[in-house]
C-alpha cells in the first residue's frame, strides 16, 4: 500500500484549528501507565478501526501531547496507529523532581527503559520510529542498546550534541563538574529557567508566527503543562550518552533517515552530520539531509521548511 502524506498548511491552519482541537479532545486515547506507585508515564494514541502499521513518535525535550495535534490530525485518514510515549518528566508523565517542572534526569538510560516499558505495556513489537530532538537521541539509544527494535527509523534535528560555542573539552569538563556536585547538579544551566514566552521576533525555534503563537497560546491557557529548562545533571547525562554513541562501534542494519536544521541554535547540526557520516559504510547507510535556513522546532516551522521534510520522513517510514 502506498501511503499518501498530506500535511496541513499554514493557510488552512487557522480555519482548521477548531476541528483539530475537537479531534484532539475526542478522538485520541490517553494512557497513564504505572511504572512504580509514584511514577506514571503518559502515552498519547490514535488508533483507527483498521490499521496496517504502527508509528511510534518520541518527542523532544519539554514537549507536550498537544504539540502533536496538528500532525496526528493530518495523518488521521491513513490506516496507521500512532503512539507518542512521554518519558518521565516530559508531557503529562510524572515529574522527576516532585513539584518542579525542571528537566532533570540522573541517568539517561532510564529514558530508554521508560520507552521500552511503555511499548511493552501496550504490546507494541512491530513498529516504525520517528524521533524529534531529544527523541532522536533516545531513538538512537533504543536502537543501539535496547531490546525493542524498529523496522525503520527517522530522526529530525536529533540531539546528538548541544549547540554551545564552548570547545568540547571545556564543555565536558564544566558540565561534568556542575552536573555531578550534589549542591549544583539540580540547578538550571545558564540558559535554563522556568517557562516564559519569548516574543516571536526574538525566538530561534520557528519562522512560523502562526504556529509559534498557537503553541504558546496553549501554554498560556494551560500553565500547569509548561515545562521548564534543563538542569546541569540532565546536560551531563546527555553528554555522556552522546559521547557513548559517538564512540560506540555499531552498525545500522535498518533503514535510517536523518534531517538536520540548517540554522539550528539548540542542537549542533555539524555533530549530526558527523554522526551520520561515521556510519556511511554500515550495512544500511543512513540517508542524511540538511534543511537549509530552518530553525530547530521543525514541527512548528513554516510550511517551506516543515512540510517537505516531514513528508519525506513519513514517506520513508511508511512506504518501504
Amino acid at each position: 500500500m502506498d501511503y499518501q502524506i498530506a500535511l496541513s498548511s499554514e493557510a488552512d491552519l487557522s480555519a482548521l484549528q477548531q476541528q483539530i482541537e475537537d479531534f484532539y479532545e475526542r478522538e485520541l486515547l490517553r494512557h497513564q501507565l504505572e511504572r512504580t506507585p509514584a511514577l506514571s508515564l503518559s502515552v498519547l494514541e490514535y488508533r483507527p478501526e483498521r490499521f496496517d502499521k504502527t508509528l511510534v513518535i518520541i518527542p523532544g525535550r519539554a514537549e507536550i501531547e498537544h504539540k502533536y495535534a496538528e500532525l496526528i490530525y493530518s495523518l488521521r485518514v491513513l490506516p496507521l496507529r500512532i503512539l507518542i510515549p512521554f518519558v518521565r518528566g516530559q508531557g503529562s508523565s510524572s515529574r522527576v523532581i516532585p513539584g518542579s517542572q525542571k528537566c532533570h534526569i540522573d541517568d539517561f538510560n532510564i529514558y530508554r527503559q521508560d520507552i521500552e516499558f511503555m511499548l511493552t505495556s501496550l504490546q507494541v513489537t512491530d513498529f516504525l520510529l520517528l524521533g524529534f530532538s531529544m527523541g532522536g537521541l533516545i531513538s538512537t539509544d533504543l536502537y543501539v542498546n535496547g531490546s525493542l527494535l524498529p523496522r525503520r527509523m527517522a530522526l529530525i534535528a536529533p540531539y546528538f550534541w548541544p549547540a554551545y560555542n564552548l570547545p568540547e573539552p571545556i564543555l565536558r569538563a564544566f558540565v561534568g563538574i556542575m552536573g555531578s556536585l550534589p549542591l549544583f547538579n539540580k540547578l538550571y544551566t545558564p540558559h535554563g529557567s522556568e517557562y516564559q514566552k519569548i516574543p516571536f521576533e526574538e525566538n530561534y525555534h520557528s519562522h512560523s508566527r502562526l504556529r509559534y503563537e498557537l503553541y504558546h497560546d496553549y501554554y498560556a491557557s494551560h500553565p500547569q503543562l509548561a515545562l521548564a529548562g534543563p538542569s546541569y545533571c540532565f546536560v551531563r547525562q546527555s553528554l555522556l550518552k552522546q559521547t557513548e554513541l559517538f564512540h560506540r562501534r555499531f552498525d545500522f542494519s535498518i533503514p535510517v533517515f536523518c534531517a538536520a536544521a540548517g540554522e539550528d541554535k539548540v542542537v549542533s547540526s555539524a555533530h549530526c552530520a558527523a554522526f551520520m557520516q561515521a556510519h556511511a559504510h554500515d550495512s544500511c547507510p543512513p540517508i542524511f539531509t540538511r534543511i537549509s535556513k530552518a530553525f530547530h522546532d521543525i514541527l512548528n516551522e513554516c510550511d517551506e521548511y516543515r512540510n517537505p521534510v516531514l513528508s519525506r520522513a513519513l514517506s520513508f517510514l511508511l512506504n518501504d
